[in-house]
């Protein structure tokens, strides 16, 4: 019975200290060895761990273009099995796959003219509000929601004007005029300008403000301006 207990607990304690290992980060996880002996019977249990290599798996998204950048949708995350010196092999903790995103649609890389607008602009609507609706459905307005939208991949982005024919409601496009540091926007309106140029062979996108003044002295517009398309539509 005494002999059946000590096993029991050396066994208990060597799953204990391999938990411990594995829950406080100690070591690099590659193979080790693991003794606990009891000293008043000299009795050792030994146990080999070792980390079980996470997989990747990807999503393939239709709408995001194929130079975007891949997004981790989920952390892998190595799992952790132990084996007895009698080669009785548990599994401690099992790994959970990376899961990745990845665009497969067309390439939209352009060189265009930028511009600025705002709500008091000519043609206009005075509420500012644009041609698009938001990815859950709802009216955006420059003067009542201002100048930025909060997309559910990219966060808080400018927004644009641009032929929706070539660039759908909510494409996200990553600008760089050269002036400023790049940033990202989302097409949610469109002006007869860039329809006539984009018919033309023309790119030519609208940033938007809430009332034009507020662009002075911003440098975001140019002639040779870069578009790179991120996601096309919602």
């Amino acid at each position: 019975m005494e002999i059946y207990l000590l096993k029991l607990i050396g066994n208990w304690l060597s799953v204990l200290a391999v938990s411990l290992v594995s829950f406080l980060g100690l070591g690099d996880y590659q193979e080790k060895m693991v003794d606990v002996e009891n000293t008043s019977y000299t009795k050792t249990v030994s146990v080999v761990n070792e980390v079980i290599p996470y997989d990747t798996e990807y999503v393939y998204n239709s709408s995001k273009s194929k130079n975007s950048e891949k997004v981790v949708l989920r952390e892998g995350t190595d799992g952790l099995s132990y084996t007895y010196d009698n080669g009785t092999k548990k599994i401690l903790r099992n790994p959970i796959k990376q899961l990745v995103e990845v665009g497969t649609a067309r390439v939209g890389e352009y060189t265009g003219r930028l511009t600025t607008y705002g709500s008091d602009c000519a043609g206009c609507s005075k509420t500012g509000t644009v041609a698009c609706r938001t990815e859950s459905g709802k009216n955006f307005s420059l003067t009542r929601d201002g100048m930025y939208y909060t997309d559910s991949s990219y966060g808080k982005v400018r927004i644009i004007a641009a032929d929706l024919g070539g660039f759908p409601c909510g494409t996200m496009v990553l600008i760089d005029n050269g002036k400023i540091d790049p940033f990202y926007a989302v097409v949610l309106d469109t002006g007869g300008t860039m329809r006539q140029a984009y018919k033309q062979g023309v790119i030519w996108m609208d940033l938007a403000f809430v009332y034009q003044g507020d662009s002075k002295g911003t440098n975001t517009g140019g002639k040779n301006v870069k578009f790179s398309v991120q996601r096309w539509g919602w």
